[in-house]
């Protein structure tokens, strides 16, 4: 009776922990712990330069090919890694969907889920009436790309195609507005 309130107790723990830090990645599939921090990074290479966004290619909903390469691009992108599954990625949609919606034409918003059938997608976008642009990254190749190991991640990438923020966790408005104004200068 002990082991089992002692396992219990250990489950409600990491479950705990799941809402309050973000999804692993591979944490559904492969049962490892998520990241155990939420974070913002500004990503340097080795001699402290910001690094250069990945090209991906990813499908829209309406089935067509999507080509992103940032670097050569010149736009502003926002792109949001998540899953329907993750409690902290369905508690931050609300608030991307007002940003997208806000800075619609301004800055190219994508919301990339990673590695769900379509008709899970759809139906977790009507049910919620969520109408931004979303991306399926289908075999996971754009997650790879872009070394996602927990989500949400959102990424700030300015019109050069450099990465001017990495956010592993929930993001806040005031965060994205903050790596927006860093864009603009």
């Amino acid at each position: 009776m002990k082991a089992k309130r002692t396992t219990q107790g250990l489950v409600g723990a990491f479950l705990t922990l799941l809402l309050l830090t973000g999804c692993g990645s591979q944490a559904q599939e492969s049962g490892k712990a998520p990241k155990a921090e939420a974070r913002a990074e500004q990503p340097a290479d080795a001699e402290g330069a910001s690094k250069t966004a990945p090209p991906f290619k990813a499908t829209a909903l309406d089935g067509s090919d999507v080509a992103i390469n940032a670097a050569i691009d010149k736009k502003l992108y926002v792109i949001n890694f998540w899953a329907t599954w993750c409690p902290p990625c369905r508690a931050e949609m609300p608030e991307l969907e007002e940003f997208a919606k806000k800075h619609e034409g301004d800055v190219t918003f994508y919301a990339v889920n990673l590695q769900e059938p379509k008709e899970t997608v759809d139906k977790f976008l009507k049910d919620n009436g969520f109408t931004m642009p979303v991306l399926l990254d289908l075999k996971g190749d754009a997650a790879d790309a872009y070394q996602i190991r927990a989500i949400p991640t959102t990424y700030v990438i300015d019109k050069d195609g450099t990465i001017l923020l990495k956010k592993i966790g929930s993001t806040t408005a005031a965060e994205r507005e903050t790596a927006l104004k860093r864009a603009a200068k």
